[in-house]
């Protein structure tokens, strides 16, 4: 057997060592390539979920601004076209159908009493906005019923049927989405549920789950590919549109329901109604009610979904609510009484309390009603939605009911304790009435 001299197997030995540390090194670079793609996917996700929910956000307080004006037109608007930037309903006015140059367009911001930036998705681009030619008429909303036609949206694998409307962002690929100051993006893949949200009103719509990556190959779908899915949508049923905007009897406490009263426009500065008195029409067998506001001028919460009292500094919630110091009062028109009340607060505690005293032409009835501590709302469902911005930090109290001691045609709401709400919805009921 022949041996390697000692200098030959040296060179060997360190060569072997060499090649073992450059294999650690490319491991050690394996690893931090590999870390660094994790994470910088991570923030990939993480930055699309967040505008997700800003476009989620910015949804619901679109649906309080539908609400506000189904509540005082009585219908839904046109869409604006998506190709100005006037965020003006085409038309203005109300009628049979919604013309085709906005019914494939974008939320009207300035028709809804809407900012622009309101009216945007996460990524900048105008919400898109459906709405049935059966609820842009005259006093569409108060009049429709169970056989009234709607939109139809396929949420999962769920059919949902006779909706009032739809917003649609486009996602992060922004495929079909009108853009402020620029061209519509380009639309996406044809015979894709991507390609029908584009579409206008009567086809059918999809909300579902995202699909960015072919599950047959892992390769991320191409953006015009048919199969490719990432938009966001929101909508809601005739039935609760009828609902939520007051057409269930219940009258909303919105700015646009105060302003279309028969005492004018009310001229706000941010929060302050310059008013300590509004007439508006309650939209209700019970003709125009008066509300006042004793010590002060009556405000409103950041969105105009509640009403409160400034007395003084009218800048944030906690100044602009109803609190102890303060009062609200609501009368029915001349010759109108009633026997029930019910009420909707928002409160920035997260509970309330407050005293009620029921009048008949300037005299009180009976002693005034301590309305205790209502139990807490109930537990969101699991995951919970998104919350309405326009609400904050707000706890959503819906129809509390006192006991009128008798008929009455004003009632005064003041806080007790800590308290601190704005009035959302009132309603004034007959005896024989369930007044939920």
């Amino acid at each position: 057997m022949v041996l390697s001299p000692p200098s030959s197997r040296l060179l060997v030995f360190q060569a072997r060592q060499k090649g073992g540390a450059v294999l650690a090194v490319i491991a050690g670079l394996v690893v931090v390539a590999a870390s660094t793609l994790a994470i910088r996917m991570a923030r990939q996700v993480e930055a699309r979920t967040e505008l997700q929910q800003l476009t989620q956000a910015r949804m619901e307080r679109i649906r309080a601004a539908l609400h506000a004006h189904a509540a005082s037109q009585g219908r839904l608007p046109c869409p604006a076209n998506g190709a100005q930037d006037t965020g003006l309903a085409v038309p203005a006015a109300a009628v049979l159908s919604c013309p085709p140059v906005s019914s494939n367009g974008a939320v009207p911001w300035v028709t809804l009493g809407l900012q622009a930036d309101d009216a945007l998705d996460g990524w900048g681009r105008k919400i898109s906005y459906r709405v049935p030619d059966s609820l842009v008429q005259v006093d569409a909303v108060k009049s429709s019923n169970s056989s009234t036609a709607g939109l139809k949206v396929k949420d999962y694998l769920v059919d949902r049927y006779k909706l009032a409307w739809v917003l649609i962002s486009h996602g992060a690929s922004g495929l079909g989405a009108w853009r402020v100051f620029l061209p519509q993006m380009a639309l996406p893949g044809a015979g894709g549920n991507e390609w029908d949200n584009t579409q206008a009103a009567p086809v059918e719509f999809f909300r579902r789950g995202e699909a960015l990556v072919d599950p047959a190959t892992g390769v991320e779908y191409a953006l015009n590919n048919a199969a490719h899915f990432d938009d966001v949508l929101l909508y809601e049923s005739i039935e609760d549109l009828k609902n939520r905007s007051g057409f269930d009897l219940n009258t909303r406490m919105t700015t646009r329901r105060l302003d279309s009263g028969p005492g004018g426009k009310v001229t706000y500065t941010g929060r302050n109604a310059n008013t300590a008195s509004i007439t508006f029409d309650s939209s209700t067998e019970w003709g125009d009610i008066t509300v006042s506001s004793p010590g002060g001028n009556i405000s409103r919460n950041a969105y105009g979904t509640g009403i409160g009292v400034c007395s003084g500094a009218c800048n944030d919630d906690a100044t602009a609510a109803l609190d102890a110091s303060k009062k609200l009062a609501f009368k029915l028109d001349v010759g109108k009484t009633a026997q029930k009340f019910s009420i909707g607060i928002l409160s920035i505690e997260p509970t309330v309390e407050f005293l009620l005293t029921f009048k008949n032409g300037g005299i009180p009835v009976g002693s005034s009603v301590r309305v205790p501590l209502p139990p807490p709302p109930p537990a969101l469902p699991d995951p919970p939605p998104p919350k309405p911005v326009e609400l904050g930090k707000l706890v959503k109290f819906d129809y509390l009911q006192p006991n009128p001691p008798g008929s009455f045609d004003e009632v005064e709401i003041q806080p007790l304790g800590t308290s601190r709400f704005f009035i959302a919805s009132i309603r004034f009921c007959t005896a024989v009435e369930n007044c939920n």
